[in-house]
């Protein structure tokens, strides 16, 4: 799935683009040949003819210093590839406890109509048997036809959320697949106090943010050693048509760097070391800041899912079988029976939502922390 995700194609497609101009940034200039006629004409002289060649001679070692500088920049379109893997992973990640959510929640309401439809039955054998009044039965008629309506949207909410499971992977086949899972598997405390660290150590945007400092660094090397000229040099041979002799041509060409000493892109180039080295401080603030809600996020819900799975629910049930027993011994009213129906099923669809909430943020936390908002 990962490798063969159209945003990561793009992003590797963008490390080869990268490496390409890097690459070319170390060629040196080609030759120029050149060919030149003087006099043509003068006093009925074919006149002076020659061949020769230039070359420009990059000084300063400035080839290998832009090298090195668009070197960065592949170190900066591999970190950006990283980090769009993740992204990638975290919308998987997402989409999947989402969708797996749906589809418990869905069959959750499924149980609901058939605990609704048992309701109505024995209501009506109630009825029949002149134990409660037809108020009782219109409650259980309205009550199962709210669950019917509920079980459809849960459907509609399950077949949405595989889509876009389906749509984040870029595996189509999803779309229509029974998703195997446990909502409350692997929900423990964890020792988050060591994440900051890996985080700082292993992320991709600190990683790009590292890089584009270095390729800061090396462009105001390059920029200082643009001040030194490149030579051109010249050579050719020719002949004299009028006296059929032959010459040599030689040449040499340096600007002179009086006006023009590329000192405003040396100062936009220690202007650009100052802007990433901040930019390194911001990020690094910046994912602190995430990881202190992400993990706020997971410890709230991991709580949540805790005190409604092992205390809420337990009593919740308990409550709707005693009611369920009293009602049937005709010990109380249906709408008793009903609100402790309502209350157990809520607790039910609470746990599914807080298990949910959890891998959600742990997703954030597993990824790196890397923003899903957009492709890149």
């Amino acid at each position: 799935m990962a490798m063969s995700h159209p945003a990561i194609a793009a992003a590797d497609a963008a490390v080869r683009q990268a490496q390409g101009r890097a690459y070319q940034a170390c060629l040196s200039p080609n030759p120029t040949l050149q060919y030149q006629a003087d006099e043509v004409g003068n006093e009925g002289s074919a006149g002076l003819h020659s061949v020769g060649v230039s070359q420009s001679i990059v000084t300063a070692n400035k080839l290998a210093l832009a090298n090195q500088t668009l070197r960065q920049v592949v170190q900066q379109r591999v970190a950006d590839r990283e980090r769009t893997r993740l992204q990638v992973l975290t919308r998987v990640r997402t989409a999947y406890w989402n969708a797996l959510a749906a589809q418990k929640q869905a069959e959750l309401t499924d149980q609901i109509v058939d605990l609704a439809e048992q309701s109505l039955q024995s209501v009506q054998d109630l009825l029949d048997a002149e134990e409660v009044s037809k108020i009782a039965l219109l409650q259980a008629r309205v009550e199962l036809e709210n669950a019917r309506i509920e079980a459809e949207n849960a459907k509609v909410r399950a077949d949405v959320a595989r889509r876009a499971l389906a749509a984040a992977s870029g595996n189509d086949s999803i779309g229509s697949s029974h998703l195997v899972g446990t909502l409350g598997a692997g929900l423990t405390d964890r020792p988050w106090d060591r994440w900051l660290q890996t985080i700082e150590a292993t992320s991709p945007e600190l990683a790009a943010a590292g890089s584009e400092l270095e390729r800061a660094r090396w462009a105001l090397r390059l920029a200082c050693a643009q001040v030194t000229p490149n030579i051109t040099g010249q050579i050719g041979v020719g002949v004299d048509t009028g006296s059929d002799d032959t010459f040599a041509r030689f040449g040499i060409s340096v600007p002179l760097p009086i006006h023009n000493r590329n000192q405003g892109n040396i100062r936009a180039a220690r202007a650009a070391i100052a802007a990433a080295g901040a930019s390194i401080d911001a990020t690094r603030l910046d994912l602190a800041s995430r990881l202190s809600q992400s993990i706020t996020d997971y410890q709230t819900a991991l709580q949540r899912y805790h005190r409604l799975n092992s205390q809420i629910l337990t009593d919740a049930e308990e409550t709707f079988e005693l009611s369920r027993q009293a009602f049937q011994a005709g010990e109380t009213n249906f709408l008793q029976l009903l609100t402790a129906q309502r209350t157990l099923f809520a607790a039910r669809l609470n746990v599914l939502d807080a298990a949910k909430q959890a891998h959600v943020a742990a997703a954030a936390i597993d990824g790196l922390l890397v923003s899903v908002d957009s492709p890149n």
